[in-house]
């Protein structure tokens, strides 16, 4: 399906690629505030168990990556996108279920595979259902529908826990439900493709900016299962008042600036968005305060908004027709190893040493990041070639 600047990108389609893959962050947000203290609490585990638990999910994801991309290019993103909630919701019936820390893992797993089925196909729907030229704002607003979830779904989570935990694990997975019941609006469109490989030689932009975007959330997802209990530590009162920081700063800056990473192309952009990351996790490091904390993560929140949708635009150049969801498949995959990497590294270093120290290691990777963004991608930015704009 041809399209040009000018069509309209909030379609009906697109808005619903974003309402359920927002609705699905909102549910693995709502375990962001409360299995940190289901581990340590009930299973007495320490904040490295903690890590390994939440990474736990992005293992997975990652072990996936290989099937989900030939799957959404042969069977349709739409199959893709609900298969993946139903297996979501699975997961986080398993942490109503779980009895021990090897259950906990085990349900995390579950949740991790079906959370990477709902990214592959989301982040491929956003671009095929995209307007020529306007790619990187359509993966913008797609990850402002993640980030959001992430930021609204701790507050839900800690409301429902009011009553109890249990009902809280039950409203995520109903959540989960509900977004695969507006993906069943999708059209169901296969793509017949010729048998292959997940990852051809040609994929060496997606895999290159790919490991740029797993340094760059590395930092962040290991923020999200730390910072309740380093907001303890601060005797802050109200978690969820730092989730709902960091994806707001995340949304308005997405939203202001959408049409950004279209404009200036994938490297001036990610440049700024590294170097700031790292000035915020320099920032809470030195700055041990609650509003050391606050002020960071607005600085953080700041530079990761804008870093993969602008890693996008360069990990799509010259796709071709039925490689789409490999292709985001392969870029993806790394976003799941930074989810799991994050979490572990901080929780040993903090178990180890501080939290203070943990952040530091988040400067480090976000400077790595830059160092080889600069030798990786190009100061020049092509196109991305249109494919087919079929679900």
């Amino acid at each position: 399906m041809s399209t040009t600047a000018t069509d309209p990108l909030w379609t009906r389609p697109y808005l619903v690629t974003v309402a359920a893959t927002c609705l699905v962050f909102v549910s693995v947000g709502v375990t962001i505030p409360l299995l940190p203290f289901v581990v340590t609490d009930r299973f007495d585990g320490t904040a490295l168990t903690v890590g390994l638990v939440f990474g736990a999910s992005a293992v997975a994801a990652i072990a996936a990556r290989p099937w989900l991309g030939p799957l959404g290019d042969r069977r349709g993103r739409r199959l893709l996108l609900i298969a993946g909630t139903v297996v979501a919701a699975a997961g986080l019936i398993g942490h109503l279920l779980a009895g021990s820390i090897a259950a906990m893992v085990a349900a995390r797993l579950v949740l991790g595979l079906g959370q990477a089925g709902v990214m592959v196909a989301a982040t491929t729907l956003a671009l095929d259902l995209a307007p020529a030229g306007r790619h990187g704002e359509a993966s913008s607003y797609l990850f402002i529908a993640v980030n959001g979830g992430l930021g609204t779904g701790p507050i839900l989570g800690e409301l429902l826990a009011r009553a109890d935990t249990e009902v809280a694990w039950l409203g995520a997975a109903a959540t989960c439900l509900l977004a695969g019941l507006l993906a069943l609006s999708l059209p169901a469109v296969r793509h017949h493709v010729a048998d292959g490989g997940p990852v051809a030689a040609t994929y060496g932009p997606a895999l290159r900016t790919g490991a740029l975007a797993g340094l760059g959330t590395l930092g962040f997802a290991g923020f999200l299962a730390m910072v309740p209990l380093y907001a303890a530590e601060l005797d802050m009162a109200h978690t969820s008042l730092i989730f709902i920081l960091a994806s707001g700063t995340v949304v308005a800056v997405r939203v202001v600036a959408a049409k950004v990473p279209d404009r200036l192309g994938p490297r001036p952009v990610a440049r700024t968005s590294f170097l700031t990351l790292a000035g915020g996790f320099t920032l809470m490091a030195l700055w041990v305060s609650p509003t050391g904390l606050v002020v960071g993560t607005v600085i953080m929140a700041a530079g990761l908004s804008l870093l993969v949708p602008s890693l996008v635009l360069h990990a799509t150049e010259g796709v071709s027709e039925g490689e789409e969801t490999r292709r985001m498949s392969a870029f993806t995959v790394f976003l799941d190893l930074g989810a799991a990497l994050g979490p572990s590294a901080l929780g040993l270093v903090a178990a180890a040493t501080t939290y203070q120290n943990a952040f530091l290691l988040c400067t480090g990777t976000a400077l790595l990041g830059l160092a080889l963004l600069l030798a990786w991608v190009p100061r020049r930015h092509v196109l991305r070639a249109e494919p087919a704009g079929c679900p």
